[in-house]
Order: C-alpha cells, then structure tokens, then sequence
C-alpha cells in the first residue's frame, strides 16, 4: 500500500513499549475515576444529577476503551485525543466536569488536572508518544485531489 495512503499508519505493526503501558494505565485509572464519580450522580435521584451523571459515564467508559481500540474514525475525527495539547485540554475540561462536593471529586479533578497539565508541559519537550496517530486524513486529502 502507498505511502501516503490513509490506513498505511494503522497497518504497521505496532509495539506496545512499557512507556506507552504506563501512560495508558494512568489514563484508564483517570477515566475509571470519571465513571465512579458518575457513579455518584446516579445516588442524588435529580434530573440536575443524573444528566451529568450519564455524560460522565459515557465519556469514562469511551476513554477506557479507546485506549484500547483505536478505529480509524476516531484516529482521523478525534486527533485532539492522541497528542499531548489536546489530551492535556480535555484533561483540564473534564477535571472541571468532575468537581464536586464529595471526596471522590476532588480526588478525580485532581488528578485530572495534574495529568492533563503534565501532558500540556510534554507538548513543548521532545517527548513523543501515541505513534499511531500518524495518518493523513482522507477528508483533506479528498479536497486537495479537487483543486
């Protein structure tokens, strides 16, 4: 397959280096705090509670399995997700959805915000990882083939 072919990143065989395990052991530990603070909304029985609680839920449980499975889809519409800027920003983002008054909380925005302002601070070092998010997207290279 060419090159410059949109699914020639994800046909490389790919190594899973203990560098990349533990950073994604931190983001499973990270979103499975999300999914018990949302946990928690669901205890409250509001229509003010329970939405949030839903959203928290989905996005937990989206987080743990994208570090697992990474479709193309999501590599070429979600890029944000798979380098250090855009991991870190959603980061600080959902530290601030999971803010609360229980103690589970502040634990989760707390670390949250810690790891998403450690991924802010590796965008600007050499630091590199998530070597699967290299891939053109087809949407751009379907506008640049009309011109």
């Amino acid at each position: 397959m060419a090159a410059h072919s949109p699914r020639a990143a994800s046909e490389r065989p790919f190594r899973v280096s203990a560098r990349d395990i533990l950073w994604r052991l931190l983001n499973v530990v990270t979103a499975g705090l999300w999914v018990a603070v949302a946990a928690f909304h669901f205890v409250d029985r509001s229509f003010q509670s329970v939405v949030p609680g839903i959203a928290l839920l989905v996005i937990g449980l989206m987080s743990i399995v994208l570090e697992f499975w990474r479709p193309d889809s999501i590599l070429e519409n979600c890029y944000f997700l798979w380098n250090f800027m855009g991991r870190g920003l959603f980061l600080l983002l959902m530290g601030c959805l999971v803010m609360g008054v229980r103690a589970i909380n502040y634990a989760a925005s707390g670390i949250s915000w810690g790891i998403g302002l450690l991924y802010i601070v590796l965008w600007f070092t050499s630091f590199t990882l998530f070597p699967v998010a290299s891939g053109p997207r087809r949407d751009l290279e379907a506008q640049f083939q009309s011109q």
